[in-house]
């Protein structure tokens, strides 16, 4: 896998540039006429004098992390991420790590909340606050000034599909994007793992494959049962597929490719404005009612996170608040009458 960095160029990755002789050199030759002549050479580019970057400056520092096994452990997703947020403190990459206030820090934050919204800000903390940890614990830093910095941004959570929406969409939508909502609603997968995949993932009966964002995390592949809703939709999908079977895309686009996650995220909610839905409505949603309907259903956190893929249960509590609090409620006394004996007998 190629690495992902901030693109750098060997002379500026830190603002220094190359800085040439400026005497050059000086000849004199003596003519068979006695007479002196006086040479100018100026100095030989290949042996201009070089300014070294300052070790302690911003630059290097998001240098050294990319180039280190912590970097190297995070997913392809999470780097890329990380990358386009380290931008932001790669613009003043000259300064001294010693000298970047928390101050500083969180105007960087405020400036992209103003202009880019809360999300952006949200993910520049991560990235920055990611930087400066690992700076703490290898001795480049004293503090995180990005610490606790996204506490005054608004959370932004994307919008949970309802069970109606849902229907409605798989009712309306045109054939590829109507199978994108179908298997999105009875797997709960991610959206890149729902591009990813292919038929060789479809035995007949589960679904298996590892979760981009979690890959390094996992041995073993997540293993979703398939509904007989999502059964009958894949046996049918593979039937009519002109190549339904190994490395072939289950989802594909207008033109019979794979879909591209960011081309999906915009062409969905266009589609959906077409139909009537609200465009607020994306992918991610789709799995928020996943684990909502799991939720109602009267499963427990550890039994949605098993579909789901989370190793925080918080996350999954926060996925699951859009689910009927009384449903829940009403499954959850069924549960204990039958544990304490006093369940229907009928």
């Amino acid at each position: 896998m190629a690495r992902t960095s901030i693109p750098q160029c060997k002379n500026s990755s830190t603002g220094w540039q190359p800085k040439p002789e400026t005497n050059g050199r000086t000849v004199r030759k003596t003519l068979k006429d006695g007479s002196v002549r006086v040479h100018h050479y100026p100095a030989h580019h290949s042996r201009a004098k070089t300014v070294p970057p300052n070790p302690e400056s911003l630059g290097v520092l998001i240098a050294n992390y990319q180039r280190s096994p912590t970097w190297s452990k995070l997913s392809a997703q999470t780097q890329q991420m990380y990358v386009i947020y380290l931008r932001e403190l790669y613009e003043i990459r000259d300064y001294r790590v010693s000298e970047l206030s928390r101050q500083l820090v969180l105007a960087i934050r405020d400036g992209i909340a103003s202009t880019r919204g809360h999300g952006a800000a949200h993910g520049f903390i991560r990235a920055a606050s990611a930087l400066f940890s690992w700076a703490v614990d290898r001795g480049y830093a004293v503090t995180n000034p990005a610490f606790r910095g996204a506490k005054e941004l608004d959370r932004g959570h994307l919008t949970a599909w309802t069970k109606e929406q849902a229907e409605f969409a798989i009712a309306r939508l045109s054939e590829p994007l109507r199978r994108v909502v179908v298997l999105a609603l009875y797997t709960g997968a991610r959206r890149g793992d729902l591009c990813a995949l292919t038929w060789a993932a479809y035995d007949g009966n589960y679904l298996r494959f590892v979760p981009q964002k979690t890959r390094r995390q996992r041995t073993q592949p997540l293993t979703i049962p398939c509904l007989p809703a999502l059964k009958a939709e894949l046996d049918q999908w593979r039937k009519s597929a002109v190549t339904g079977i190994g490395n072939a895309p289950i989802l594909t686009d207008y033109q019979g490719k794979a879909w591209k996650p960011n081309y999906l995220s915009h062409q969905l909610p266009e589609a959906l404005a077409r139909i009537g839905l609200t465009n607020e409505l994306n992918m991610h949603g789709l799995r928020k009612l996943w684990a909502a309907n799991l939720a109602q259903a009267g499963c427990p956190a550890n039994w949605i996170a098993a579909t789901t893929g989370h190793s925080s249960l918080s996350m999954v509590e926060l996925y699951t608040r859009s689910a009927d609090q009384q449903q829940m409620a009403e499954a959850a006394i069924v549960k204990l009458a039958d544990h304490l004996g006093q369940g229907s007998k009928a």
